[in-house]
Parts: C-alpha cells; structure tokens; sequence
C-alpha cells in the first residue's frame, strides 16, 4: 500500500511542477511576455494592442495575481486563450483530442495485449522461441517512431498501394454513416500500427523479463511435479505474477502513447492534439502549448492514478490484509 501511496504523492507533485512551469516559463525568459503570450511579434503591435494585451494578460498586476488568474482558467476549464487561433485553447484542444485518442488509445490496447501474450509465451518457457522474439523485439526496440511510419508509408502506400498516407477520413464521405465508420478504420491502421509497432518491444520486455524471474520460483516447480499442464501454470500461475507490473505499465502507457502520437500525426497529416502542438510551436503560442501539455499531464496522471487503485484492488496481499 505504501508504494501506491508513493506513486501519488509523485504524480501529485509532478503535475503541481508543470502548472508552475507552464505559468513560469514565459514570464523568466528574455524579452516582454506579452509576445511569448500572445504570439504576436512586439514590433507588428500598436501602442493600443500593447496596452490591451497587457491588461488582458494581467501583466501589470503582481505576480501572485497573475497566478491567481492562471489557476482560474484551469478550474474554469478554459486554459487560457490563444490570440493567434482566437479562441480559448480548451476548444482548440477539444476540437482535436478525440483523433488523437483514436490513434494513441487503441495503439495502447493492441501493444500490451500483443505483449502479454507474446512475452508470457516466450518467458514461461526457454528455447528457440524466446530467443528469437526477445532478439526481434530488441532490435526493433531501436527504431524511432518516425522510422517506423516512413518504411510503412513507402511498403503500404507507395509500394503495392493498400492504404492511404494521410487523413482519418477520405473526402466526400458522409458523416455519420457506415461508410464513414469504416472509412475511418482503414484510414486509421497505418497511424495505429505505427504507434503499436513503437512501444510493443518495451512492453513485450517487461511482461518475458517478469515471466522468467519467477520461472524457478518453488511454486512453480511443486505446480510442475503435481503434473498440472503448461498452459495451467502459465494463465495460472505466471500470469498472476504479471498482473501488476502489466497493470500500471498500461496506465503508464496512455500518457507515453498521447506523447508519441505528435510524430506519428505529422507523418500522416491527421489533425490532433500533435499537429495542433506542432502549429503552437512554430507560431510561438505559448498559451497554446501549455494547454497541449498540461492536458497531456494531466491525462498521464489519471491513468497512473486509475491503475495504481486497479493494482490494489487485486493486490492478493492487500485482499488478504484486509481480511
């Protein structure tokens, strides 16, 4: 139990740190925060813009109040506002999470149930197999994301012409339709398939390496001389060793997964929350990019948070303590 409450207590604080951070960095770098906040380059403003966007900034107020006024638009769920996309960045974000969740999300699901599969076959048992998928997944381990997508994009789409390179969707289809619906699946297997491909060796690594630590545990060797078969002690026993560490890497997983997509979303030309950062970073909207992260933070941590309470509620040690 006191590992899980320690696991809080640090996602607390590190979600504490980049609030602080996303308010303080534009405000301690060089130059007048006016044009780190608002995007626009001082010398284009007019003595009025100036005088409006810093009142409307509450620049001239102290500090602590502009903290104040921060803290607000978090609790008011408006994280500002973007005066170069001129609207608040909760709608911006809005208007795009639901693409990236679409490709991070199901990525997630399909990489760690690939692994657990994969990596308790390969770790309950020694032999040709584990050795040949640990050394796959190891070399694969070293591929960037980018990688990944291009040799797709080329093998998929250039090569013998399967799938789309771009997009969720083709033009002139409907919303709302089964053709849609469909659409938007063959649209989305490269992007996904770019993603799982990213984080399935890590994954697989973590599920084969615990397999095989308690492979010659005295439990399993007394499983083993009352004839119970492979697959009993594998999905019996083994797996009951994984659970946990599989747990929390899932939750672990979907902050990493939103992360990653930025790459993936540029490679394919899909309009989330990654193409949406990568725009804020080349208009320097800075208001912009702190939401992207503080969402993204905050995402991250109610995964960890919802998983680390899963871990407890099937914790056998903790079940039976509170028995």
């Amino acid at each position: 139990m006191k590992k899980y409450l320690n696991n809080l207590i640090t996602c607390v604080i590190c979600f504490i740190f980049i609030v602080i951070l996303n308010f303080a960095l534009p405000r301690l770098m060089s130059g007048d925060p006016v044009a780190y906040l608002t995007g626009v380059d001082e010398e284009s403003m007019s003595v009025v813009q100036y005088e409006y966007y810093r009142n409307a900034l509450h620049l001239n107020d102290n500090i602590f109040v502009q903290f104040g006024y921060y803290i607000k638009s978090l609790f008011d769920g408006s994280l500002g506002y973007s005066y170069r996309m001129e609207a608040t960045v909760s709608s911006l974000i809005l208007s795009r999470i639901g693409a990236t969740l679409q490709i991070s999300l199901v990525a997630v699901v399909v990489s760690c149930g690939i692994a657990l599969v994969w990596g308790l076959s390969a770790g309950s048992k020694k032999g040709t197999f584990d050795k040949i998928s640990t050394t796959a997944n190891v070399i694969i381990n070293t591929l960037p994301s980018f990688t990944v997508g291009m040799l797709l994009i080329i093998l998929f789409c250039f090569g013998v012409k399967i799938f789309p390179y771009s997009g969720l969707n083709s033009p002139n289809i409907e919303k709302g339709t089964a053709e849609y619906f469909f659409d938007r699946i063959y649209h989305l297997i490269l992007p996904v398939t770019t993603l799982t491909v990213t984080f399935l060796p890590s994954r697989y690594l973590i599920v084969r390496n615990t397999a095989r630590a308690v492979l010659n545990e005295k439990y399993l060797l007394f499983a083993r001389q009352r004839g119970l078969g492979r697959r009993k002690i594998k999905y019996g026993y083994i797996l009951g060793n994984v659970a946990q560490p599989f747990i929390a890497m899932v939750g672990m997983s979907v902050g990493a997964s939103i992360g990653g997509s930025v790459v993936v979303e540029n490679l394919f030309s899909i309009q989330g929350m990654g193409t949406l950062l990568t725009d804020a970073v080349y208009a320097l909207d800075y208001p912009l990019m702190q939401g992207v992260l503080f969402v993204t933070a905050f995402i991250a941590v109610i995964s960890i948070i919802i998983t680390d309470v899963i871990c407890i509620l099937t914790d056998p040690k903790l079940r039976r303590a509170r028995l």
